[in-house]
């Protein structure tokens, strides 16, 4: 049996892409957080919302992804 270690503190499981999330509150405000990694989105989450102020959390994929890069390349 081989044991693998980590070397560094980070874990492996994580996925670095960068992605485009969007922060909602209850009084309709939005955020939208451009290129950060899932890990740093949710570390992030949890910094805004410790005390559970119903904020929701929704990765922003497909076509409304599509559509918000050609309206920001113009």
């Amino acid at each position: 049996m081989t044991v693998t270690y980590m070397k560094d503190g980070s874990p492996k499981s994580w996925d670095k892409s960068l992605r485009r999330y969007e922060i909602s509150w209850p009084d309709g405000r939005k955020e939208i957080w451009k290129d950060i990694t899932a890990r740093d989105c949710v570390t992030r989450y949890e910094n805004m919302d410790p005390m559970g102020n119903r904020l929701k959390l929704r990765e922003i994929v497909g076509k409304e992804l599509q559509l918000q890069k050609v309206t920001e390349s113009k």
